[in-house]
Parts: C-alpha cells; structure tokens; sequence
C-alpha cells in the first residue's frame, strides 16, 4: 500500500467504526460464551480438533516453522477474504465467524486454566504477540462482512419497490481493494511472529 492508499484506507475505517464495534462486541460475546458455557465443551473441543491434529503433522515435519508460517498465514487470510464477501449474504457469516473464533479463544482459556495454568501468561505469551495484528485484521475483515450484508439487504429491499440505486455498493466495492490489501501484509506479518516469536515464547 502507498501513502495514498493508506490514507484512503485510514478514512475507510472511520466510516465503518459502527461497524467494527459491531464486530468486536460479537467477538467478546463469544468470549464469555466460550469461557463459561460448559454445555458448549465438547462441540469447541471438536472445532479445535482438526486444527491441533494439523499442528501436530506439521511440527513432525523438516522446517516445521516455516510449514507453519505457511499455514497459518494461508488459512488466516483466505478466511479473512471469505468472511468479507461472503458477508453479502446478509451479513449471516461474518456474525457466525466472530462468534465462534470468540467462543473458541474463551475456551482455551477456559481450559487453560481448568488445567492450572496460568490464564494471564497464557495470552501474554501465547496470543498476544502475534494476536494485536491477526485479531485486528479479523475484526476489521468482519466489520466489511457486516456492512456488505446490510448494503446488500438495502438495495434488495429498495429493489423490491421498484427503486434503488447500485452507487452505495460501487463505492463499497471501490475500498475492498484497500482492505485486502491490508488484510494481506497484516496477516502475513501475524504469521511470521506466531511461527517464530510466539512459537518460542510457547516451547520455551
């Protein structure tokens, strides 16, 4: 991104500030869900199932970090990228993806400290190296999902009675450039400290 562009994009986020607080509260909502919610258990540890058999394939591996690096990264934004178009549909996707990453994170937590760790290093040292830029971007890539969704409704409600205008989405569509583009540098550089900061931070 150039300085132009980052400007613009600086100015795309302060238009969508509902938007992303919208986003971080469903994040939270999911936090205390997941961290509180023992009926949700056993349906949290099989979302969380395929991802620690992957790790573990992958730190077996030559070059484990760098696989790791790859994966978190690929995974991370392709994600990011879907919730933001997928988002069209009403805005269902986006509001499910935060809510289920926030139960997912309290969870661990949770479980965490069920197990006598210590919560508190447990993000210090586990999440929150890496977490400042992939959490950022995750919520901001959630807060275009929501928007396209109601973007969306708008012009098929407008449609429906025989008006409407497209321009609303045109502009929308014009700051997606911007966004994936952030998407892109934000994550790649969360990857590469959860592959090598906060992966040494962990395994000590």
């Amino acid at each position: 991104m150039n300085k132009a562009s980052m400007r613009a994009f600086v100015q795309d986020l302060s238009a969508m500030r509902i938007y992303i607080g919208i986003s971080a509260a469903l994040f939270a909502i999911g936090i205390a869900m997941g961290a509180t919610g023992d009926w949700l258990d056993a349906y949290l540890a099989g979302q969380l199932e395929p991802l620690r058999s992957m790790v573990e394939r992958l730190d077996a591996m030559d070059n484990a970090q760098v696989w790791m690096f790859l994966f978190i990264f690929i995974n991370n934004f392709v994600k990011s990228v879907f919730v933001v178009f997928l988002g069209a549909l009403f805005g269902i996707f986006p509001i499910y993806f935060m809510v289920m990453n926030g139960m997912i994170l309290g969870y661990v937590a949770a479980t965490a400290g069920e197990s006598g760790a210590n919560v508190g290093q447990v993000i210090v040292l586990g999440i929150l190296p890496h977490g400042v830029l992939e959490l950022t971007a995750v919520v901001i890539a959630a807060s275009y999902g929501l928007k396209y969704g109601m973007l969306v409704s708008v012009e098929l409600f407008r449609a429906l009675r025989g008006g409407g205008s497209p321009a609303a989405l045109r502009a929308f569509h014009g700051t997606l450039r911007r966004l994936v583009s952030f998407l892109f540098f934000a994550l790649l550089a969360a990857a590469f400290i959860e592959s090598t900061i906060t992966y040494f931070l962990v395994r000590g």
